[in-house]
């Protein structure tokens, strides 16, 4: 492997324009193939997009129709995969899918012959996903591309930073955050995002999606595509413009720090090495867990409940 590679992320329109369901689609996917072009034109070795690329809408829909899962592989994924193979580019493709029987977030990962090399599935799916049928994944693998070894955070991955800290165990040079965050806003942006690549010594590579100059307001799709390197500063950005980022990455220009031995070391080698996994047991405790899950139920019936008497008071 080079250890230079050229990194591509896709921050596409989060607003898809035409009269129906097939048009928005068929405009969606022109634009995808228009970002591998530029993106293969600029001699990229790695391009990501943001979650659910495969659907033209980017939040929540309330016309649940629109939820329609592609296959893995299928014509779309095909589709993609002949643009990988024509531009010489590995593609990570987060699709609304079914791979091996399963419905969930996926992200395919394609080699530069168009081939699926790995298929990511999003271990934290929110309760309105799961409700809509999408499965848990039970594994955080890495996956070895010709350029780099990537592990793959998906939206609500990114906040348990136990997924960043198993994917740097597991030999991740690269971390990969497609997402499609947006209410949380600015803050939640800068402190997690950074948070992730400074816990790991691990560059950060985001891809969500953007709006055209002057449509964006506060509460909108965050965008902020972005790559955050090993000390946690921003290394680019596209804030909310609607195009393609582009970075060389050093995957050889470690975070060197006196990081708690006292000779510096890079910092992901001395974090692994320094750990202490015998005080840890509680992350993986899942008695402790079940009694968070079930006081939340307890809230919620005792809401439903609440809700029901002050219903009936004003039927009165």
């Amino acid at each position: 492997m080079s250890a230079i590679i050229r990194i591509g992320s896709a921050q596409l329109p989060t607003i898809i324009e035409g009269r129906s369901f097939g048009e928005k689609q068929k405009v969606n996917l022109a634009q995808i193939l228009i970002m591998l072009e530029q993106a293969g034109k600029r001699k990229s070795d790695l391009l990501l997009f943001g979650e659910y690329v495969n659907l033209h809408h980017r939040t929540w829909s309330s016309n649940k129709k629109e939820y329609i899962p592609d296959p893995i592989p299928g014509p779309f994924t095909d589709t993609i995969a002949a643009a990988a193979k024509e531009w010489g580019l590995n593609v990570a493709l987060p699709v609304f899918g079914i791979y091996k029987g399963v419905l969930s977030s996926h992200v395919v990962l394609l080699n530069r012959k168009g081939t699926i090399v790995g298929c990511y599935q999003k271990a934290h799916p929110t309760l309105p996903e799961q409700e809509m049928g999408i499965k848990a994944g039970t594994d955080l693998p890495v996956f070895t591309l010709d350029c780099a070894r990537i592990g793959i955070m998906t939206c609500m991955d990114i906040e348990y930073p136990e997924v960043a800290q198993v994917l740097m165990l597991r030999g991740a040079e690269v971390l990969l955050f497609p997402h499609v965050q947006s209410t949380w806003g600015e803050i939640d942006w800068e402190i997690r995002y950074r948070a992730r690549a400074i816990d790991t010594g691990l560059p950060l590579v985001s891809a969500c999606y953007g709006y055209r100059e002057g449509e964006w307001l506060p509460g909108k799709m965050i965008g902020r595509t972005s790559v955050v390197g090993r000390d946690g500063l921003i290394l680019a950005d596209l804030g909310r413009a609607i195009d393609l980022l582009t970075y060389d990455l050093d995957l050889d220009d470690k975070r060197i720090t006196p990081f708690f031995f006292d000779k510096k070391y890079d910092r992901t080698l001395a974090v692994i090495a320094s750990r202490r996994p015998e005080l840890y047991g509680d992350i993986a405790n899942e008695a402790i867990k079940e009694k968070a899950l079930k006081t939340i139920k307890a809230m919620e019936t005792k809401g439903r409940k609440r809700q029901e008497v002050v219903s009936m008071k004003s039927k009165v």
